[in-house]
């Protein structure tokens, strides 16, 4: 049975949900330009230009939840990376009130949610910085396989207890996000960090860390106080902050 929602926090959300676009995260975009307050978001039932880290293009078939929001936060633009694993537990958060308890679900970092395994979700966060180098706003944009995984991903609904709608599991992951974006706000990132890593995918275990000057085999020790990836790689503790991971090389 689907429990209850995170408990609401000041910070109401505007959605507005369209039948197909080429993108939810450019539309944000656009309307962040203009000057619109945080809190905006926006669904697509479809859209034929999605994309995920790194311009990787994302399945956008009916029947998943694609949707975007906007965040000002008051930070560094450093900082503001840290929103990737506060939208990450949310989702896990939101995921939980779904989920049969016979699965296993994992976060993989930097911005995805696998569940036995196989990827049911992908964040990905684009930022608008000012003259001056400081942070204006931040687009995070998210997709969830609910009714229509492709093929070898994971689906809400398959993993499901009861019937998933979409439109309602936006609206607990919403709710769940503020909660967990005014927290980062107040209290900081260490129990947002202590939260992903208690779900962290592949720790303590090897992987191949795909970088623009080459790849490496290493072992992953976990996230540091500014969610870069850290790796013992040749004996040494090297930290990463981008670039691709696979697990159980």
């Amino acid at each position: 049975m689907r429990q209850e929602p995170c408990s609401p926090v000041k910070m109401e959300w505007r959605t507005q949900v369209f039948g197909s676009l080429g993108s939810t995260q450019d539309l944000v975009k656009e309307f962040a330009d203009r000057g619109e307050e945080e809190g905006y978001a926006v669904q697509a039932l479809t859209q034929s230009e999605g994309r995920g880290r790194q311009g990787n293009a994302w399945e956008a078939p009916m029947g998943n939840l694609y949707l975007s929001f906007l965040l000002r936060p008051e930070c560094s633009l450093n900082d503001a990376g840290q929103l990737a694993f506060v939208a990450a537990v949310a989702l896990s958060e939101a995921i939980d009130l779904y989920m049969e308890k016979s699965h296993i679900k994992t976060l993989k970092w930097p911005n995805d949610i696998l569940i036995d395994n196989k990827k049911i979700s992908g964040i990905l966060l684009e930022s608008q910085t000012r003259v001056d180098g400081s942070l204006e706003y931040i687009v995070v944009g998210v997709g969830v396989n609910v009714l229509a995984p492709p093929e070898g991903r994971a689906g809400l609904q398959d993993i499901a207890e009861n019937r998933v709608a979409i439109n309602v599991f936006r609206d607990d992951f919403l709710a769940c996000m503020k909660v967990a974006y005014h927290h980062w706000q107040e209290k900081g990132f260490a129990e947002i960090r202590q939260n992903w890593l208690k779900q962290a995918h592949g720790l303590e275990e090897p992987m191949q860390i795909r970088l623009p000057e080459g790849t490496s085999q290493g072992i992953f020790k976990g996230v540091d106080e500014n969610g870069a990836l850290l790796a013992e790689i040749d004996g040494e503790q090297k930290t990463v902050n981008a670039g691709e991971v696979h697990f159980g090389v």
